[in-house]
């Protein structure tokens, strides 16, 4: 690993650990100037496409949901871990068929499946977002169709 002080190329180890599922965190040393700083591990998935609604298409960003489900939970105090547990779980689902492309609306929907089931408050504030409305009765029906009751 360089160092990113002084561009050495060897680096010592010194705590390792698992923050998150499948992400190792290291903290290392470098061995010629001594600088000490992290680095995050996470598996390489193979490359995944994702179409956007306007035809376009993109490479997947992970980050791109994370940020979402975080803006989505920003006012229900929710631990950093849980959320990226539920970004993991996410993830899991949408690559579980090995998908070479995925659509943009399909991400959206199982975003929303997750948040549904993890805060419901999130889940509304999403769903205002990822689909359009007419009025806002159109968006309360659509709430209570979700949750089998009225919001």
């Amino acid at each position: 690993m360089r160092c990113p002080h002084c561009q050495h190329e060897d680096a010592r180890v010194l705590d390792t650990r698992m923050p998150e599922p499948q992400t190792v965190k290291r903290r290392r040393q470098c061995s010629s100037c001594g600088f000490r700083f992290s680095t995050m591990e996470r598996p390489v998935r193979e490359e995944i496409s994702v179409l956007k609604r306007s035809g376009r298409m993109e490479e997947f960003d992970r980050q791109k949901i994370s940020a979402s489900v975080q803006c989505a939970l920003k006012k229900g105090n929710r631990r950093l871990e849980e959320v990226e547990a539920l970004v993991e779980e996410i993830l899991q689902n949408l690559f579980a068929e090995k998908p070479k492309c995925l659509s943009s609306q399909k991400i959206g929907e199982e975003v929303l499946r997750s948040l549904r089931r993890f805060d419901r408050l999130a889940y509304a504030r999403y769903l205002s977002v990822h689909r359009t409305f007419a009025d806002l009765k159109e968006f309360q029906r659509q709430i209570g169709e979700s949750h089998g009751d009225t919001f």
